[in-house]
């Protein structure tokens, strides 16, 4: 089946690099706190931002233990599309999007396709993340953030509450949403990540 077929259609930010900041000048941490939204959080802004092959300059190793106490590493992923979810059960966009990402990392494990999932979970306590795992379902590991260790290695391009970053099957960043993902678009990006991949 054409995995185009599965997607609507999406506008997106081609960037030739990703700045380090996750959010627009709009959505800075001084300008929530000049508008009085005391979130206690960057809110994402929903900017969707892709990167074709050759722009991909960032290369990111993941590492940690998930919240089952499991040493887990990207490395043991290579060649597959690896989906990072940076979460945490307090914030309001993560428990709204939850649902998304279940059912498109159950579709993709249906289907056979090369694509992994992993959470990093930030600010909750082990206890409160995995009550929340349960609750929402999510059937993919998170990793504990381990005081900033696990999100540092993320070279800060996950600012905002939620981010949902695509790495290529070389470890290189090649999509990044801040803020709330639906499964429409993240079922887009992952598409387009499986197609520039290169063949088997």
């Amino acid at each position: 089946m054409n995995r185009r077929a599965h997607r609507l259609p999406l506008t997106v930010l081609a960037a030739a690099s990703l700045t380090l900041t996750a959010c627009s000048d709009d959505n800075t941490i001084n300008a929530q706190m000049r508008q009085g939204d005391e979130l206690g959080y960057v809110a994402g802004d929903g900017a969707v931002e892709q990167l074709v092959p050759e722009q991909r300059e960032t290369t990111i190793l993941l590492e940690g233990t998930t919240l089952e106490d499991e040493p887990w590493t990207s490395a043991d992923h290579a060649g597959e599309v690896l989906v990072v979810n940076v979460w945490g059960s307090w914030c309001g966009p993560c428990i709204a999007e939850a649902p998304d990402l279940e059912a498109v990392a159950s579709e993709l494990v249906e289907a056979g396709e090369p694509v992994q999932f992993i959470g990093v979970n930030v600010r909750d306590s082990v206890p409160s993340a995995l009550a929340f795992q349960e609750a929402k379902g999510v059937s993919y590991p998170s990793l504990v953030d381990d005081g900033g260790r696990t999100l540092a290695q993320l070279q800060g391009l996950a600012v905002a509450r939620p981010t949902t970053m695509l790495l290529d099957g070389q470890g290189r960043l090649a999509a990044r949403v801040n803020g709330q993902v639906d499964a429409a678009t993240l079922r887009g990006l992952i598409d387009d990540v499986l197609e520039s991949e290169p063949a088997a």
